[in-house]
């Protein structure tokens, strides 16, 4: 039989309210929260274990739900639910899921892998939406530098329409990442204003590691400095850049345009 919660003064869910708002109790408990049976889905395929899962049984059926044998399945009432969903509009689901400590990242020698690094991204919007384009782009690591933006953020996991849980996303310092990239033989690609090169000028033949920059700064100078290449892409009217999850996903499908979308 589920657990049943009808008080918004329940540990539980005022607990669940804290890892919704704050990164210091997603670090600290080694839990974050999603909300949608979309998102559920996904981490489920992808190897996340589901601690807990409220629902709202005027909302969902929970019987049509699958998820580990192991969840703590707990039913809250239309107060409740409302209290501690996020979205405006929802699907009667939320879960608390184990963060997953940095994977062992196995990279294939033989294939023209494609890399993505977030060099100090701050908003957690632009993360979802570039992970987004990394999903479709078939990256096969997404690195996180100069961390600006706590990625179990909900609103990143939400802007990603459940694209976080199919990413293979790791954080690195500067030195680790550059240390990855170059023992994997990739060649590094810094988006830079003041690139002389176009984007689409360049033969991407190897190994391809993109570098998206800070909303206001964009990339440090430690990738100015480490990229073997930096490029741009044009700007034509009167605004000097575009916004870096347009920017990330206009570079991610050149490199696949020139691989023939063949990868």
């Amino acid at each position: 039989m589920n657990k049943k919660i009808t008080s918004v003064d329940n540990k539980e869910i005022k607990n669940i309210i804290k890892l919704t708002n704050k990164s210091k109790t997603r670090k600290e408990e080694g839990f974050f929260v999603i909300e949608g049976q979309k998102e559920l889905k996904m981490a489920v395929k992808n190897g996340y274990n589901i601690n807990k899962i409220f629902f709202n049984p005027s909302i969902i059926n929970i019987a049509e739900v699958k998820f580990g044998y192991k969840t703590k399945i707990i039913e809250v009432n239309n107060d409740v639910y409302s209290k501690i969903s996020y979205r405006n509009s929802t699907e009667g689901i939320i879960g608390v899921i184990n963060i997953k400590q940095n994977p062992k990242i196995n990279l294939d020698v033989k294939d023209t892998n494609l890399a993505l690094i977030l060099d100090g991204i701050e908003k957690p919007g632009n993360i979802g939406a570039i992970l987004r384009s990394c999903d479709a782009a078939r990256v096969d690591i997404v690195i996180l530098t100069n961390e600006k933006c706590d990625v179990y953020n909900p609103n990143v996991i939400r802007s990603s329409l459940g694209t976080f849980f199919s990413n293979k996303i790791i954080s690195m310092s500067n030195n680790q990442a550059l240390e990855f990239l170059k023992k994997n033989n990739f060649t590094i690609y810094g988006t830079s204003l003041k690139a002389k090169k176009k984007y689409n000028s360049i033969k991407y033949k190897s190994s391809t590691a993109l570098i998206s920059g800070s909303e206001n700064k964009g990339i440090s100078h430690f990738w100015s400095k480490n990229s073997d290449f930096l490029i741009k892409i044009p700007m034509l009217g009167m605004a000097d850049s575009l916004n870096v999850s347009v920017s990330s996903a206009i570079c991610l499908f050149e490199v696949n345009r020139q691989k023939k979308f063949k990868r």
